[in-house]
């Protein structure tokens, strides 16, 4: 019984011994690919200096996980296996860590040692055989024969090695699957920048230039850990590939500045602000180190402290939700689940746990989401500003409706006395001029453009003397009469439509509006800019004036209601312009020419206009001009008088 046992032992230690010796050994077909992970065998060379002859003889550790993870090691790392080719197809292996600071190839065939590549991601990218992101070779196996191939490899960085063996068609597939993925983790990424670049350049908000800084960084960071930054960036500078960390802790910084800004941290949150402020001076240290021999540290550093960050961004979340901060929900979400991942990402390549694609891919789908959903955040809060502003124009348009009703009142508080309501018509609307004199718009309402220009300037405006400017004068028929028959709001509609197709009419023919008394406008050309056509542009605006009330009057009659209408008179000569006084200012003409214009008036007739010999002698070759005689004037004795009309 001893004896059977005996020989079952024996016979189950020998299958133990010649199933490890079968896996040690890769056979690879065709179409064929194989993920080395436990039929790897590794060892730490702790005086770094060992050669291919030496450590062919020494006892290699077997692999016990799916990637071959050795986590943070200062010293060469030797992987070795052994593969035979049972297919004519080319051997392809790839070794996906781009950060490899040291990686020698060796293949020991028929008791022959081959150097079959030394490299680094410290010398130029054009030295790689096969042009690719990460370490790829083709493998010079016979078909049939055993071939040992061993890897010594270094970096400062976690060594995290996903090592495959594959025939070229496996091979090609699965870069299209590797290049599929990391195309749509750009594609992803570039969509959020052109999102945010486009709106940037709409609202040029401060906080979308930082959130943009952020991307650029933080996607040359990442893609740098893969190799692409080096093949696409900076090929011819491979010296870059170990300021990574500095690239991070600069990321970092803005991120941190965006965040603060977002969530709108200032000095009255005393402890999350001093902590952003901390955070931002101490990643400013580490990438101070990355310049330095002790690069590893600040690398080692600079995660611990992204790790922290991440933390902080979340509390800081939830502070700014509770404060009402609608926004801060997208935040939140976003970076928790991006810790997570990082979190999965760190233990991942300091060996804790396990590595396959999702736990060594963590960090960049952590990245994907947390890019969008601060795009997400971004936009919310655009929203949340559009309804703000919403809410305030609600609020400004109700306060100038209340407004307009205050002074509703005031009108209708003067309705037994037109010519006293008038005035404060008048008297309210040069207070509410004067209240917003210095708003450009409203200060253009009542002075020309270029004394306006002047008064903005210099604070004054000069009085000048303007040798020859046409004025005219319109006044309203039997006023008195007619605003007996109204009630005063009708009454002033009256007279605002009128008058505001005045201003139109003036506005066509560059007459500069002077003002309003009562139920009298006034208006002169060639001024305050002197022209030629002062006399044509103003009797154009009178016979103008006369049409718009023929028309005005026809539907007045129909509707049953009395017209308005008016004698324009019009005198060119020399005046002097300017603005009087400090206070309730107004641009005004005074001189002889203003009396005549005014008695040009006060001679003429309904539905005339009333010119002066001086207008006369400006445009007789363009209007048809009935002369009237000579007509005594108040107080300005004999004058002759013309009536235009239109050729």
């Amino acid at each position: 019984m001893k004896l059977i046992k005996t020989v079952l032992g024996l016979v189950l230690f020998f299958s133990a011994i010649s199933s490890l010796i079968a896996q040690s050994l890769i056979k690879i077909g065709d179409n064929e690919g194989v993920t080395l992970g436990p039929q790897l065998e590794y060892y730490v060379d702790s005086t770094n200096s060992l050669t291919i002859d030496e450590v062919q003889d020494l006892s290699f550790e077997r692999s016990n996980a799916k990637i071959l993870n050795l986590a943070n090691l200062s010293f060469n790392a030797w992987v070795r296996f052994d593969i035979e080719s049972q297919t004519e197809e080319e051997i392809y292996l790839t070794l996906d860590d781009a950060l490899l600071e040291e990686i020698v190839v060796y293949i020991i065939s028929d008791g022959g040692v081959t150097n079959h590549f030394e490299g680094s991601f410290l010398t130029p990218f054009k030295n790689r055989p096969i042009q690719s992101e990460n370490f790829q070779f083709k493998l010079p196996v016979t078909p049939g024969t055993k071939s040992s191939i061993y890897l010594k490899v270094h970096s400062k960085f976690p060594l995290l090695l996903p090592i495959e063996i594959s025939t070229y068609k496996v091979f090609s597939q699965n870069n299209q699957e590797h290049n599929l993925f990391w195309g749509l983790y750009a594609g992803t990424i570039l969509f959020a920048f052109l999102y945010n670049l486009f709106v940037y350049f709409s609202i040029r908000e401060r906080r979308y230039l930082y959130y943009l800084l952020y991307i650029l960084g933080s996607v040359i960071f990442y893609m740098g850990l893969q190799g692409y930054s080096f093949q696409f960036l900076w090929p011819n500078h491979p010296i870059l590939n170990i300021r990574l960390g500095f690239l991070i802790c600069i990321t970092n910084i803005i991120i941190t500045v965006f965040t603060m800004n977002f969530l709108r941290i200032t000095k009255e949150q005393k402890v999350i602000y001093y902590i952003g402020i901390s955070t931002i001076i101490a990643y400013g240290l580490i990438s101070i180190m990355n310049f330095t021999p002790a690069y590893p540290i600040g690398l080692g550093l600079s995660q611990l402290l992204s790790l922290i960050t991440c933390i902080y961004f979340i509390v800081v979340a939830i502070i700014s939700y509770t404060r009402g901060i609608q926004s801060a929900k997208y935040y939140l979400i976003g970076w928790s689940i991006f810790l997570v991942l990082v979190v999965v990402y760190i233990l991942t390549i300091n060996g804790v746990i396990s590595g396959n694609f999702f736990t060594t891919h963590s960090i960049f789908i952590g990245h994907m989401s947390e890019v969008l959903l601060l795009s997400f955040a971004l936009a919310d809060q655009i929203n949340i500003l559009k309804k703000e502003n919403e809410l305030n124009q609600k609020k400004i348009i109700a306060q100038l409706e209340e407004n307009e009703k205050l002074q509703l009142k005031v009108n209708l508080e003067l309705e037994e006395k037109v010519h006293e309501r008038t005035a404060e018509v008048v008297r309210q609307k040069n207070e509410a001029e004067y209240q917003r004199q210095r708003s450009d718009e409203l200060l253009l309402n009542i002075l020309p453009a270029e004394t306006a220009e002047e008064l903005k300037n210099t604070g004054k405006a000069k009085a000048k003397l303007i040798s020859e400017v046409t004025v005219i004068f319109a006044d309203i028929q039997d006023f008195t009469h007619l605003s007996e028959t109204m009630t005063p709001s009708d009454l002033v509609k009256e007279i605002n439509e009128c008058f505001s197709a005045f201003d139109k009419i003036m506005g066509k023919y560059n007459v500069e509006k002077i003002k309003t008394i009562g139920d009298s406008y006034m208006a002169a050309g060639g001024l305050p800019i002197p022209n030629q056509t002062h006399a044509r542009d103003v009797v154009n605006a009178g016979l103008e004036i006369q049409e718009y009330l023929t028309t005005y009057k026809k539907r007045k009659i129909a509707n049953g209601e009395s017209p308005f209408e008016m004698r324009i008179g019009i005198h060119t000569g020399p005046v002097v312009a300017g603005i009087v006084g400090i206070k309730k200012f107004a641009y005004d003409i005074w001189g002889d020419t203003v009396n005549l214009a005014s008695r040009m008036e006060s001679s003429g007739e309904i539905g005339k206009v009333n010119i002066s010999e001086a207008t006369y002698n400006y445009v007789k070759e363009e209007f048809k001009c009935t002369y009237r005689g000579k007509i005594e004037a108040k107080n300005k004795g004999i004058i002759d008088m013309y009536f235009a009309e239109r050729l």
